[in-house]
């Protein structure tokens, strides 16, 4: 039994908070990094944005297969320590990047390996590692403070991905690739630490009991199985569970609404990777001689994905009106991205993309959270990885196939077909995820 004070447990929820917030922050930023100085360099070693996506293609299918395995352990084991390792992981892989660029960086036919087998690295990890942090998440916050720190760390995501484009930005006209990739494995290493100090000396379970969850007591046996008999949080201020007896894990209990975030995480995470794709060949097109300009684009779609999170935490638009919107919005964008591939309504345009799609990621995240059981959350975030992974590696190489074939305004038209036809889906079958809960996400 907890027998914290009140302020005691206001005060550590709040340093807790601010931890994970951290732990956001140095992880997007080394991502936003990473990734935008990784594609750059594989498009300006090939001249070929077939391989572009080949290579991001190898930083999601990695993850979509194994995890078909993983899925029924995925909640299973201390969900603290796996955080931390896959983390730790991410700094490593980045210092091999650093150090290869060092060593051998003009050698093309080496780098594109190292590259390669450093994404599928990078795809197993970041698997492993968004099993974890649900799990920490759901089990350490109450609901509410769990939807509103996932809220919030979009944003403070999103400000990591700004300031990491703007570093890659950098060291691109700089030069400074070798810089730039070791940069970003300090800030995961920093991301790392900060999750550590985070969970240290807290169960995740205990956690729940002290942001006043008020269903009982937590105990854990260890591996981070709860203990027998022991109540679990359920969302939305439903009666407590209980826990399936010596933690063992169920099958999930697939419903309609289960089902309908698997399908519609589709279009918005397969265009989203998409878009990143185009804008590799479309910055070489209208700003030749330009590398900066590829990092000026990202932190532009940056800029619009920081906006839809903005709009959605301050409740100026509801999850309804995104989900039943965002798709038809962003095919009419992207047909005009079609028709005015120009420095200054590309860039305006990919702001105005990334706003309307990741407002759909951003609902889709929140549903994968808030909709399981307690004791699903690990199984439907690695099913629902699976599902994005799959997305994004498709949606990947179906842009870089569609660029070299048929040009930039031909896979733009592709894309706008793809979602106006997810749309017309959504309008027949996705009205399981029209609950008044949601709007809230």
């Amino acid at each position: 039994m907890v027998t914290e004070t009140l302020p005691a447990a206001v005060s550590t929820r709040r340093s807790r908070t601010l931890l994970f917030l951290l732990y956001f922050l140095f992880g997007s930023l080394a991502e936003g990094c990473q990734g935008i100085v990784l594609l750059w360099l594989v498009y300006d070693l090939s001249h070929n944005a077939f391989l572009v996506s080949v290579m991001v293609m190898l930083g999601y299918l990695p993850a979509a297969v194994i995890g078909l395995l993983f899925k029924r352990i995925a909640d299973r084991g201390r969900a603290d320590r796996i955080a931390r390792s896959t983390n730790l992981t991410l700094a490593c892989t980045s210092t091999v990047l650093g150090v290869q660029q060092l060593a051998a960086g003009h050698a093309v036919a080496l780098v594109l390996t190292v590259i390669g087998v450093v994404q599928v690295v990078l795809s197993l990890a970041k698997m492993l590692n968004k099993a974890a942090l649900n799990r920490l998440i759901r089990l350490a916050f109450a609901d509410q403070d769990a939807a509103q720190l996932l809220k919030t760390s979009s944003s403070v995501s999103l400000i990591g991905q700004v300031a990491g484009a703007g570093l890659a930005g950098l060291v691109l006209t700089q030069g400074w690739i070798a810089a730039g990739l070791l940069c970003a494995a300090v800030a995961y290493a920093a991301s790392a630490g900060s999750l550590a100090l985070g969970t240290r000396g807290a169960e995740a379970a205990e956690c729940a009991a002290r942001d006043g969850a008020g269903v009982g007591d937590y105990r854990d046996e260890g591996d981070g199985r709860l203990a027998a008999g022991t109540a679990v949080r359920v969302a939305g201020g439903a009666e407590p569970e209980r826990a399936v007896r010596g933690g063992a894990v169920g099958k999930i209990r697939w419903s309609s609404a289960l089902v309908s975030v698997l399908v519609f995480s589709v279009p918005s995470s397969g265009a989203l990777q998409f878009i990143a794709i185009l804008l590799v060949p479309l910055s070489r097109q209208v700003a030749p001689d330009q590398p900066s300009y590829y990092a000026i684009l990202g932190i532009v779609a940056i800029g619009g994905s920081i906006t839809a999170s903005l709009l959605l935490s301050a409740n100026l638009v509801t999850a309804g009106q995104v989900m039943g919107w965002a798709l038809p919005a962003t095919a009419a964008l992207a047909l005009l991205l079609a028709t005015l591939p120009s420095r200054y309504p590309a860039g305006l345009l990919s702001f105005l993309i990334t706003v309307t799609i990741t407002a759909h990621v951003i609902c889709m995240q929140v549903l994968t959270n808030q909709l399981p059981r307690p004791q699903e959350i690990g199984q439907f975030a690695v099913a629902r990885n699976v599902v994005a992974s799959l997305a994004k590696a498709s949606f990947s190489l179906a842009a870089g196939t569609l660029i070299e074939v048929f040009g930039l305004s031909t896979a733009s038209v592709v894309l706008a077909g793809v979602l106006a036809a997810f749309w017309i889906g959504w309008l027949l079958f996705g009205q399981s995820l029209r609950a008044p809960a949601v709007g809230t996400a």
